[in-house]
């Protein structure tokens, strides 16, 4: 790759980051504010809020499935970047809207409105990744990606937060406001900075060819079939559906559920900070198991991705489970005090080592498929994650429009599904180097063909 190339690679990667988290940051506003919005935004029920999760992901989940099908024939047509654009602004103006929602029904339209535009946002813009980017980087920036979308969330969280308790019954409304402002700042960043690069770039078997070549990688039907038959893709893909029953809905109601967990007048802003504290486990665990991944990989430690993210994951829902269902019990100060460190230490441990799976699936997904399959891989775990999220969405509200009293019980069965959901990974410990060794050779006979076909 050329010095003058670099500049410009890095300088997309950082627009994309910095969409990620503006859109994560709107994202992180409803949970925060589920007391208010029950309270002040007419037609809120927790029925309705529901309906809100199921919704926004059923809508998402569609979205990438369209964008992550065509994203070939975009790429083809050189319209990647403009139709990203368009995207991007539609769920800027969408929950730029929403502080005008008069009642839930014109705030929920808002809300899908925006899931169509964030639907396009990880087929194509991880597929800009996996084109600039090769195998040996590729879990630090689907790492470092994830983090920005955590990240996002933990400042949406915080300043819906402190808008919501602190600026009046609409102090919600000036929080989507700010994600209207910083969002458009975005847009304009990806548009005066980003750059579209070309189809398999960051392949290491192509890296030095430099004559521009047409290769038939189009995915029909038929080779969506064939996407699907690589076992290890299918057993990572169903291992998302069982974590997206609880993390999906975690995110949707983990403050709402810790909050009822607290006795006092302070119990919502203890709520939100143990959450947020805790949550920051994510940002180290994505960046340092996308390294450490990159790093096994490069050290011909050929299923250590599979190990760390199997690992990790194991430990990590058992500390959560630790986390979410011990009783909060305290009698003085000293108890209260060592209650904070405990929880504190086991839910940020919790995030953390759940979380280094994350950059290592979607780097497993660009070792095992095609450049162009690698998009619709990644449109496929988001969907499954999304389909996991309204299974749990629905078996929770089921139970707590009856009786508030089982959201724990709730809880503990999400996190159930997600730590039965673990045994999927046997399937890729097997598969997951036989694929990837069969696509490393295909792509070095391609490279044949091509230097064949020009000379």
């Amino acid at each position: 790759m050329s010095r003058t190339h670099e500049p410009n690679r890095e300088k997309t990667f950082k627009s994309l980051w910095f969409l990620i988290f503006m859109i994560s940051f709107c994202l992180g506003i409803m949970p925060v504010n589920i007391d208010n919005l029950l309270l002040n935004l007419p037609g809120t029920t927790k029925l309705g809020i529901g309906i809100y999760s199921v919704s926004y992901l059923l809508v998402v989940s569609v979205n990438l499935m369209a964008f992550g099908f065509y994203e070939d024939k975009i790429t083809e047509r050189k319209l990647r970047k403009k139709l990203f654009v368009i995207t991007n602004l539609i769920w800027v103006i969408a929950y730029g809207l929403i502080p005008i929602s008069p009642n839930f029904h014109f705030y929920l339209l808002f809300i899908i409105i925006g899931a169509i535009g964030f639907g396009a946002f990880i087929p194509i813009g991880y597929s800009i990744i996996s084109d600039f980017y090769s195998p040996k980087e590729r879990g630090k920036k689907y790492g470092s990606i994830h983090a920005g979308l955590i990240l996002g969330t933990g400042v949406g969280i915080i300043v819906g937060g402190l808008l919501g308790n602190y600026a009046g019954p609409n102090g919600w409304r000036f929080a989507y406001a700010i994600g209207l402002i910083f969002g458009l700042l975005a847009v304009i960043n990806f548009i005066l900075k980003a750059i579209d690069p070309e189809r398999g770039q960051g392949e290491s078997e192509l890296r030095e060819f430099e004559e521009n070549f047409i290769y038939d990688y189009r995915i029909d039907i038929e080779r969506l079939g064939l996407l699907l038959s690589k076992k290890s893709v299918i057993s990572i893909l169903i291992y998302t559906l069982f974590s997206g029953i609880a993390v999906s809905t975690i995110s949707s109601w983990g403050i709402f559920y810790l909050t009822l967990r607290f006795n006092g007048i302070y119990e919502e802003l203890s709520a939100t900070v143990l959450y947020l504290l805790t949550g920051v486990g994510i940002l180290p665990g994505t960046i340092l198991g996308g390294k450490i991944g990159d790093f096994l990989y490069r050290s011909g430690e050929i299923r250590g991705r599979i190990y760390l993210s199997v690992l990790g994951s194991i430990s990590g829902i058992i500390c959560l489970m630790i986390f979410y269902l011990l009783p909060i019990s305290a009698t003085n100060q000293l108890e209260i005090t060592l209650s904070w460190i405990f929880f504190l230490i086991i839910g940020f441990l919790g995030y953390f080592l759940v979380s280094l799976s994350t950059g290592n699936v979607y780097a497993i997904f660009s070792e095992v498929c095609v450049p162009k399959a690698r998009s619709t891989a990644n449109a496929l775990h988001q969907v499954m994650l999304n389909i996991g999220g309204i299974f749990g969405n629905v078996v929770l509200v089921s139970l707590i429009e009856r009786d508030l009293s089982l959201l724990p019980y709730a809880m503990f069965l999400l996190l159930l599904f997600w730590l039965i959901g673990t045994s999927l990974w046997i399937i890729a410990y097997i598969y997951y180097p036989i694929e990837s060794k069969y696509v490393r050779e295909l792509m070095t006979e391609r490279r044949k063909e091509l230097e064949q076909n020009l000379n």
